[in-house]
């Protein structure tokens, strides 16, 4: 009893003995699921705190980034998602992939424990205190302002919109000369146009991977993001008008 206890007392996981007393293992298993198609793997261990880990489909995943309008369009409520947290060091596994997963959902660092997003984070966080017990280390808060800052200043604190414009820029000066090569080839190869569209692919990833996807009346007056969103577009057509021309089957 006295290990128990004093298991307990390490982790703070007073939350977890609650947990098991009535669990809900139809609820537990949904959460996890949910969890995993979003790449995180959650593991629980009794009376330990669970183990965390983000699997590889979650680091290769792109399906929000190549429909940012979807995000871009969607109109802000005012409200910010804070999730705040005190992992203590005997957990640091867990704390680093938690953090991992938080930016995985786009959230930015406002502070070092406080993440926020614009986005309505409350499922995935419902899934982390069934499915990963993360209310024993964490809160999540509304707010309509963050220490009174006007929201343009909250996102420059927490996204790094310089690098993120460098990225981008990058993308867009390099692939705007590439699509005027494109328009100019009469008949390019099979294996020219294929090699093209998965370095464009992996490019354009590259572009976003960092890439919060704001709703557009947060987004700073210099965002590149739309601007290479578009230079994408036009490359996937042309390469795919080309594909008929080579192979119109």
């Amino acid at each position: 009893m006295l290990d128990v206890l004093g298991d307990v007392a390490i982790h703070g996981a007073w939350a977890f003995l609650h947990n098991r007393t009535y669990p809900n293992r139809k609820a537990l298993d949904q959460a996890i699921g949910r969890l995993s198609k979003q790449g995180l793997v959650v593991k629980r261990r009794g009376l330990d705190t669970p183990w965390l880990e983000l699997t590889a489909g979650a680091e290769e995943s792109m399906e929000a980034y190549f429909h940012p309008d979807k995000w871009w369009n969607t109109k802000w409520n005012g409200i910010w998602y804070l999730l705040v947290y005190d992992v203590p060091e005997a957990d640091r596994p867990y704390r680093n992939v938690l953090r991992k997963f938080l930016r995985r959902q786009r959230m930015g660092c406002f502070q070092k424990s406080v993440w926020i997003t614009p986005h309505d984070i409350r499922p995935q966080y419902a899934d982390l205190e069934e499915a990963a017990a993360v209310e024993v280390f964490a809160c999540l808060f509304e707010a309509r302002t963050v220490l009174g800052m006007p929201a343009e200043k909250v996102v420059w604190e927490s996204w790094d919109f310089d690098q993120l414009y460098d990225i981008q820029k990058r993308f867009c000066d390099v692939y705007a000369g590439n699509l005027e090569i494109l328009d100019g080839l009469v008949s390019p190869s099979l294996d020219t146009l294929m090699r093209l569209a998965a370095e464009e692919v992996d490019a354009f990833r590259s572009a976003f991977v960092l890439d919060p996807l704001l709703p557009s009346q947060l987004l700073p007056c210099d965002y590149k993001g739309k601007e290479a969103f578009a230079l994408h577009q036009k490359l996937t057509n042309q390469i795919r008008s080309k594909l008929m021309e080579v192979n119109p089957k």
